[in-house]
């Protein structure tokens, strides 16, 4: 597996006790309960549970409510990343490492490049063999046998990003959408129709336009994170 990044700050180990909202973890630590910020707002079925061992970075901060980051989950032999935010970068370490086959010969151009019509997306890509493309990143961490499925909550925001990478191609423009599975179990990836059936409605209609649909999955060993599937499939949505 290659290696994208390494966490340099340390980070203590806890138990969930409950999550008060979508942002916030309470966490036991010892005889302590603090808590901690979690980055990523999705149902986290499965992954976010009472009881479950979590890893957390101590940031306590004057304007902060929370003492502490989220980053990981355990759940069975591995760890599952809690930081969606993360899935950009360790996208974007994959193609400083030209690990990817599918956007072999690219490299970063721009981050959160403007569109031509409206809008932002995650990454310009360039190379000099082929086109631009832009890139929108998605983040999953839910996972069901084999499965990994997004969106785990509805998402009127990737549904918009749907479209506008639609609007790319309909103009002469490439465009991806990239799952990043932050967790090793995967081995497919479908749209979670039953969450969102809009939003998977509309993946198989823009794969149809023209927009490259791919996904690869990652493994956290802490402090490490690797790259562990670069390329996995994407399938129909059918029965999801």
């Amino acid at each position: 597996m290659v290696r994208l990044l390494s966490l340099r700050e340390p980070f203590v180990s806890g138990r969930i006790v409950d999550r008060p909202n979508r942002f916030v973890i309470r966490v036991r630590f010892t005889d302590d309960v603090a808590r901690a910020h979690l980055a990523d707002p999705g149902a986290l079925e499965g992954i976010v549970e009472p009881g479950m061992e979590i890893l957390c970075r101590h940031a306590p901060a004057p304007d902060r409510t929370t003492d502490y980051d989220a980053l990981a989950v355990r759940v069975e032999d591995m760890y599952v990343s809690l930081r969606a935010s993360l899935a950009n970068e360790l996208f974007a370490r994959a193609i400083e490492a030209a690990a990817l086959p599918k956007f072999a010969n690219y490299r970063i151009d721009r981050r959160e490049p403007a569109l031509p019509d409206h809008g932002r997306t995650d990454f310009l890509l360039v190379s000099d063999s082929s086109d631009p493309c832009y890139v929108e990143v998605k983040s999953c961490t839910h996972v069901d046998g084999e499965e990994a499925k997004f969106p785990d909550r509805q998402t009127e925001r990737g549904r918009r990003h749907l479209r506008s990478l639609e609007s790319l191609v309909e103009n002469g423009h490439r465009a991806a959408l990239v799952f990043v599975v932050q967790r090793p179990d995967a081995t497919r990836v479908r749209p979670y129709r039953s969450v969102d059936p809009e939003f998977a409605t509309l993946l198989a209609r823009v794969e149809r336009a023209g927009v490259t649909v791919t996904a690869c999955t990652t493994a956290f060993e802490p402090p490490i994170y690797r790259l562990d599937r670069p390329t996995v499939p994407v399938v129909p949505a059918e029965d999801g």
